[in-house]
């Protein structure tokens, strides 16, 4: 039997402000329900470091599994736009609605993350940067040569990778992508709005800052954001479009 695949979505391109829009209308979805949105955050956190304390394995599954939450959240949005209540159950919405598609978009993009280090590893040497060993065993190496330029280098290719994952999970939810569709599309998607996502990346950087000045109890507030961005900025580019 032939695989039947969604058609190829061509996203919309917007403004640039439209980054900080997406925040914002995260924002007021999370201020509808703030109480639970705030306990799914903490339980989505809470697993991931207890899956992160698993010596070997830890680390990897963390990148399996954050798409899978990932798809959870967007799903938890969607439903609070519509005026559901939500439960703690919707955290685990994406093992319920494409577990194998949302494992796959990790395994990949952890893939990706793995060949990037590995090209930049073989491109030190093409610039003139050398790794000097410590002089002693509690001091780390350094690298000498271009630094500037390699630290460029390697921010604009993981901002690039970071676009293949930005909107993944969401299209595989909503959308009913495979993995290297729903990586393909969100790429494509984020390069034709790439000065959004890199305003709305900046603008949440600059709140991670604010939320930990009180105490960190910010952060309370600012992770269920951060995740609900991700259902925003698809509607933004996606919604239209979706089936």
């Amino acid at each position: 039997m032939q695989t039947e695949f969604p058609a190829r979505i061509n996203a919309r391109q917007v403004g640039y402000a439209r980054g900080w829009r997406w925040i914002v209308e995260a924002f007021y979805l999370v201020r509808q329900q703030p109480l639970t949105w705030m306990l799914l955050a903490g339980g989505y956190l809470l697993i991931h470091f207890a899956v992160a304390a698993i010596p070997l394995l830890g680390a990897p599954l963390t990148f399996f599994l954050a798409p899978l939450f990932a798809g959870g959240f967007v799903l938890a949005a969607q439903q609070a736009e519509q005026g559901r209540e939500l439960k703690l159950r919707a955290l685990f919405g994406g093992f319920d609605r494409a577990p194998r598609a949302l494992l796959n978009v990790g395994m990949l993009y952890l893939a990706l993350l793995l060949l990037a280090m590995m090209l930049l590893s073989a491109a030190m040497p093409l610039l003139g940067l050398q790794l000097i060993a410590a002089q002693n065993a509690q001091a780390l190496p350094r690298l000498e040569g271009p630094v500037g330029l390699f630290m460029l280098l390697s921010a604009g290719l993981m901002f690039l990778l970071s676009l293949c994952y930005w909107f993944a999970p969401a299209l595989v939810v909503l959308n009913g992508h495979g993995p290297w569709q729903a990586l393909r599309d969100s790429f494509r998607a984020g390069m034709a709005n790439w000065q959004a996502v890199l305003l709305c990346a900046f603008m949440l950087a600059v709140l991670l800052f604010l939320a930990c000045l009180p105490l960190g109890l910010g952060l309370l507030l600012w992770f269920p954001v951060l995740y609900v961005t991700a259902y925003t900025g698809w509607k933004d580019l996606f919604a239209a479009q979706a089936a």
